[in-house]
């Protein structure tokens, strides 16, 4: 996969990459399939990574699966895979899948005896019964720094602490709203100082947040944010209209939120929309059980697989559908093509009309 400075993999990328590269490295007649897991499970560990061999032994595989590790947070994604297959998957050994594995972090798991994978070609895949040992040897250097946003709020990290900022009602400290953000405090405070050169918002004596304008901090995320340019967008046509997709949708039964001009339509509805923009975890998997045909000319459905889940946090339902909230929304709009800027300044003037209808 290659993917340039703007964007990060996402963890389906990741799975999907790993998927291939163990087909690929499998000697003769072993086989590999791997299932996506797109439940509240998911949480846990990412999919489940299912090896044959020749005879027909199997080696099941609990895959966790992120952007990126250090050694430190390998020891808890090892706890984390551990425990949850104790409960689910005891036959399951452990992989972790990585967009990059750096030299530290392989030594971190070859001595504790955890397989891994990563994007960059780093392999290795170890199990007794049947027994199977696979390594190969890929970059020594990530190719995708983590951009801590210092001077900037594009990234993962600043995404949900400008989510969180806006979401929530002020006053509250760092501390408290981290907790509840799930952030670490270093993140939202380095996105709080941004803000408050910005003039965007207000601290106390104690550094706590006072004040707030939350219209002018998603004009400044915007700057730095963009549906296309933040996201894995990949675009698709259903045939039988828009009507069709949204009640697909009703019954999906794994994650998904629609956002943009479908989602307008649920908070200030200015005109119908064209294209049904949809978060979801795995846009391969949503496009075949909504019956979509890959398109780039005349789509009309996009398939988001976001930069980090809290796009579907504080989300709602509404008509049976799954929708995001209106601070999403409003950035994806501001950043859309066509009149979706437009229709964003009209969801701005609606949020700050029902403000408590949104804001916690």
């Amino acid at each position: 996969l290659s993917m340039d400075g703007t964007n990060q993999l996402t963890e389906t990328q990741i799975l999907r990459a790993v998927e291939s590269s163990v087909r690929r490295i499998l000697p003769s007649p072993w086989t590999a399939s791997l299932d996506i897991r797109t439940d509240s499970d998911r949480n846990h560990f990412g999919a489940v990574l299912t090896l044959v061999a020749p005879e027909g032994e199997r080696v099941v595989f609990a895959v966790g699966a992120r952007r990126s590790h250090t050694a430190q947070s390998l020891i808890v994604a090892i706890d984390q895979l551990a425990r949850a297959t104790e409960q689910g998957y005891p036959e399951a050994l452990s992989l972790i899948a990585s967009g990059y594995i750096s030299p530290r972090s392989k030594e971190v798991l070859i001595e504790r005896g955890i397989s891994f994978v990563d994007t960059t070609g780093n392999i290795r895949l170890s199990a007794s019964r049947p027994g199977l040992f696979i390594e190969a040897n890929g970059s020594t250097k990530d190719p995708w720094p983590d951009d801590q946003p210092l001077r900037s709020l594009r990234g993962r990290g600043a995404g949900r602490a400008t989510r969180a900022l806006i979401d929530m009602r002020p006053p509250y400290g760092v501390r408290e709203l981290a907790s509840r953000a799930h952030l670490a405090p270093a993140t939202l405070s380095r996105v709080i100082e941004l803000l408050e050169r910005d003039g965007s918002l207000t601290r106390g004596p104690n550094g706590g947040v006072t004040n707030l304008d939350w219209a002018g901090v998603i004009r400044r995320w915007v700057q730095d944010y963009g549906l296309r340019r933040s996201n894995s967008v990949s675009s698709f046509l259903d045939p039988r209209g828009l009507g069709a997709t949204s009640e697909s949708l009703r019954s999906a039964t794994w994650r998904y939120a629609v956002t943009s001009s479908l989602a307008a339509q649920h908070f200030a509805p200015i005109a119908p929309p064209r294209t049904a923009v949809v978060y979801v975890d795995d846009a391969l998997g949503a496009a075949i059980d909504l019956g979509l045909r890959p398109s780039d000319a005349g789509a009309n459905v996009l398939l988001v697989e976001p930069f980090d889940p809290v796009v579907f946090e504080r989300s709602q339902s509404s008509d049976g559908l799954v929708v995001v909230a209106p601070s999403q929304a409003v950035a994806d709009l501001l950043t859309g093509p066509g009149t979706e800027p437009a229709e964003g300044q009209e969801l701005i003037e609606w949020m700050t009309k029902h403000d408590d209808a949104w804001r916690s």
